[in-house]
């Protein structure tokens, strides 16, 4: 299999974003919007969901989610590749004996088989070099009837799609500035259509209940960049298209909800 990026490569570029992740929620710009909104729609997609589940949150980072699903009375395994991220989690959460976190690959999962109520994904699948893999150790995880929360790029969002067109055309001098710079180390992330993600989710075994999307983004670089504030507003505005067909593919991203069968 070839590898989309080297795993040690993702480790390093998250475990130095440790610090100042938490901060990325609160920027006032349509990226910390995309965050935040993010954060939101998930646990909405949770509001059924008893206390005292079992909730596993796979690419936890620093704990972003962990105090809002502590607080609903869930039990929290929080998993992350980075460890300067599962060090900020036991900072914040360690003395919580409903909360426990541990270094593991998705690839990997360190739980029982059928041992959670919900699998949670934020911000993970883009990073992997193999999906399926992955999905597979989500179905060994659940238990009969539990469900899964999987989030994705939106491959047909309008800023991603102006993202790509204006990156084709300033390459060339992109590659030029990089041959008289020191090179720095960054990591990838994949982009995903609709169909593609539900066909993945069937393929595992997967009922997929519900899509929803986010962050209705329609500032276009740099326009972003000069009025972040208007923009965000706006995105805040256009949040009712969230399941609405053909708009919703506006949104920067989705999040697949999808139960194992019993």
């Amino acid at each position: 299999m070839n590898q989309f990026q080297p795993q040690n490569q993702v480790t390093g570029h998250f475990d130095r974003a440790a610090q100042e992740y938490f901060d990325w929620y609160n920027l006032p710009t349509p990226e910390g919007h995309s965050f935040r909104i993010r954060k939101t729609r998930c646990l909405e997609l949770l509001k059924d969901v008893p206390a005292g589940s079992t909730v596993i949150d796979i690419g936890c980072g620093p704990g972003i989610m962990v105090e809002k699903l502590l607080n609903r009375g869930f039990k929290v395994v929080g998993l992350d590749i980075a460890p300067q991220m599962i060090k900020q989690c036991r900072t914040r959460f360690g003395q919580n004996p409903n909360a426990s976190f541990a270094v593991a690959s998705a690839q990997q999962i360190p739980c029982p088989n059928q041992s959670a109520d919900v699998l949670l994904a934020m911000g993970l699948m883009e990073y992997l070099n193999d999906e399926n893999l992955v999905l597979a150790e989500f179905t060994r995880v659940l238990k009969p009837g539990g469900i899964t929360l999987i989030t994705y790029p939106n491959y047909w969002s309008l800023s991603r799609i102006w993202d790509r067109i204006t990156h084709l055309l300033a390459f060339p001098y992109l590659r030029l500035r990089r041959r008289n710079q020191t090179a720095t180390v960054g990591v990838k992330h994949r982009e995903y259509r609709l169909n593609q993600t539900l066909e993945a989710l069937r393929h595992a075994g997967f009922n997929v209940t519900d899509v929803v999307f986010y962050n209705f983004k329609l500032a276009l670089r740099p326009l972003d960049k000069w009025t972040p504030k208007f923009f965000v507003k706006l995105a805040e505005k256009l949040e009712p298209l969230a399941r609405r067909p053909v708009w919703r593919q506006i949104g920067t991203g989705f999040i697949l909800k999808a139960e194992r069968p019993s």
